[in-house]
């Protein structure tokens, strides 16, 4: 069965990703499980309540993201967040890293 967020299919990309939370300045640093062209998921040291905006940052996109979900697993703190501000540019390089990766499953 395959995983998606609405329409958008989501890709394995495993990458180092710098979280930054407006309201209390902290930074963490996680790494992504998976994503598509509308989130993705982030394996973290924190959770976080649903609906925190976060600043993210991977290879060289940054952007804006709301946590929309969040739950505590084997792994770590498990965060799903949903794009809500990313530039045209980091978008297109987020298209060729999605390209490159396989599908989730």
């Amino acid at each position: 069965m395959k995983r998606s967020h609405g329409s958008a299919q989501r890709r394995e990309v495993q990458l180092p990703v710098e979280l930054t939370f407006d309201r209390s300045m902290l930074r963490l640093s996680g790494e992504s499980q998976n994503m598509s062209l509308t989130g993705m998921l982030v394996v973290s040291e924190d959770p976080k309540p649903r609906g925190t905006p976060v600043r993210f940052r991977f290879e060289d996109i940054e952007g804006r993201a709301e946590v929309v979900w969040g739950r505590e697993s084997y792994e770590g703190s498990l965060l799903g967040l949903k794009f809500t501000a990313l530039g045209q540019n980091d978008r297109v390089k987020l298209v060729r890293i999605l390209r490159e990766s396989v599908p989730y499953s």
